[in-house]
């Protein structure tokens, strides 16, 4: 017997909310993962290629604050899973990570897209950009499935401010000449961060990008701590 959703009933708390329902659902599925916000959490990224060089990015101190914000929450967002009407094929990055912070008057929701690549040449940072641009429109519209109103969430009526972070991991740099004019400054910038403009649903869109290129001591693997992630 098929079910009947409600988008909306004032009148009749016990019937099933398709917001709700669809948030179990994608719980399940283990699309959306709470992580922990402790300090010996850590958040693991998997390459799944055989081939790949840069199989792994393991993220820690999670529990991170300073005198201006603090970490309270972190999800963890499976892009590359294989679900009917939700998943998309190939064009997106290996994982998002949200993490919300509260400031002292307001909350700041980093949306973390994270791309692995054994190496980068110029061809490869044309779809880089691409999984960007798919990844940003496919948050935005689950973040607006979402009650941020709830009064059981702890941020209620608070200003909630969205900033996405585009990170890089690599092994090899392969790039030649003066390749995409964005990419270009942000690996001759000695931080190897900049802004990369990108297409979304909504409109062009600039996202902070951050590169780090794996310790060559390291075979197959790189960690970070999320603090490094999160600085501009």
């Amino acid at each position: 017997m098929s079910k009947n959703y409600f988008l909306n009933s004032p009148h009749n708390p016990d019937v099933l909310f398709l917001r709700d329902e669809l948030h179990k659902a994608l719980a399940q599925q283990e699309f959306i993962v709470e992580i922990p916000v402790t300090e010996d959490e850590i958040i693991e990224i998997k390459e799944d290629n055989s081939k790949a060089k840069l199989k792994k990015a393991f993220i820690q101190e999670l529990n991170y604050s300073d005198n201006k914000s603090k970490v309270e929450k972190i999800w963890k967002i499976d892009l590359e899973k294989d679900i009917p009407g939700i998943s998309t094929s190939g064009g997106t990055p290996e994982c998002a990570i949200l993490v919300l912070q509260k400031y002292e008057s307001s909350y700041r929701l980093s949306i973390i897209l994270i791309e692995l690549k054994s190496s980068i040449d110029n061809e490869k940072l044309k779809n880089i950009r691409k999984k960007f641009s798919c990844a940003m429109s496919r948050i935005y519209m689950l973040l607006v499935l979402n009650n941020h109103l709830n009064l059981t969430k702890g941020y209620s009526e608070e200003e909630i401010y969205i900033d996405f972070k585009g990170i890089l991991f690599y092994k090899e740099n392969n790039l030649k000449g003066e390749y995409d004019r964005e990419f270009y400054q942000i690996f001759n910038n000695p931080n190897l961060s900049g802004l990369l403009t990108c297409e979304t649903i909504l409109r062009n869109d600039v996202i902070k990008v951050k590169c780090f290129q794996q310790p060559h001591n390291l075979e197959q693997e790189i960690r970070i701590n999320l603090q490094s992630l999160l600085s501009k």
